[in-house]
């Protein structure tokens, strides 16, 4: 291949790997003025950004959206609707018919994004183990469940949970290139459930490879729940192991069936209870 085709392949993702590394270098009040600048003139948008000196509050139409880390900025130049509707795509819920005040537990939640692609007003569990970003989870959503807590297969202990908010890869198991580790506290699926006891919709779980002991925490009340997706991307532990086989078992052996796979942008399984 010839340099002028090389450069001509390659420059597109130079120059964004560049805007993108000079935007997050910003200091944050700086890189409010740059995001409204590309949201106005690149995506039309009529969101708006600011910084009060503890989180970025995007404000857009009659809501506000907060996230605490730059790097998340990026998700909401389409909207912030399109950023929940996105994100119900590569769940591969899309085609799920749900009805007013069905019961979605989202572990997993960060900020609340997946809430955003719902149209109906369902009811919605979140778990979120990471404080600082449960403080906007809280900020987002306040008047819905909301639990500052991880998901295990025990209930009531302290383990370690390691920190890597910035990207969004925190974990219960330890990771490479983590910023700080904390205690949390941790719950089940069958606690959860039991404190609910009404029938759930949908379980979406993304744990950073530590979805299945999550899944373990889910025996009795296994037939209260419809549907489960799972992120089984290459996230487990210090050697990145996918999940997807001991996710798929499991939950095969428990009368689900897989309705649905993903391989990209991540690799995501959607699971039916059978009748």
């Amino acid at each position: 291949m010839s340099k002028k085709k090389l450069l001509k392949k390659f420059l597109p993702y130079f120059i964004k790997s560049f805007v993108i590394n000079t935007i997050w270098n910003l200091k944050d009040k700086n890189y409010c003025f740059i995001y409204n600048l590309i949201s106005r003139l690149l995506f039309h948008n009529k969101n708006y950004l600011t910084y009060d000196n503890k989180r970025f509050i995007l404000k857009e139409k009659n809501f506000k959206w907060s996230f605490s880390y730059k790097t998340r900025g990026l998700y909401y130049l389409n909207g912030i609707l399109e950023r929940g509707k996105q994100l119900h795509r590569i769940y591969l819920i899309e085609d799920i018919k749900f009805n007013k005040d069905d019961i979605v537990i989202d572990i997993g939640a960060n900020i609340g994004d997946f809430y955003l692609g719902f149209e109906q007003k369902i009811k919605y569990y979140a778990y979120e183990p990471s404080p600082i970003v449960f403080s906007s989870l809280e900020y987002n959503l306040k008047n819905q469940n909301l639990y500052n807590l991880g998901l295990s297969n025990t209930e009531g202990n302290k383990i370690d949970f390691f920190l890597k908010d910035e990207s969004g890869d925190s974990s219960i198991l330890p990771i490479k290139n983590f910023t700080k580790k904390i205690t949390i506290g941790t719950t089940t699926l069958d606690k959860e459930i039991a404190k609910i006891q009404q029938k759930i919709k949908l379980i979406k779980l993304e744990a950073e490879g530590f979805e299945p002991e999550i899944l373990q925490g889910l025996k009795k009340y296994l037939n209260y729940v419809e549907y489960i997706v799972i992120d089984c991307g290459f996230e487990r532990g210090l050697n990145q192991e996918s999940t997807i086989a001991e996710c798929s078992n499991y939950l095969i052996k428990k009368n689900f069936k897989m309705i649905n796979f993903n391989a990209r942008p991540r690799i995501v399984t959607l699971f039916k209870k059978i009748n």
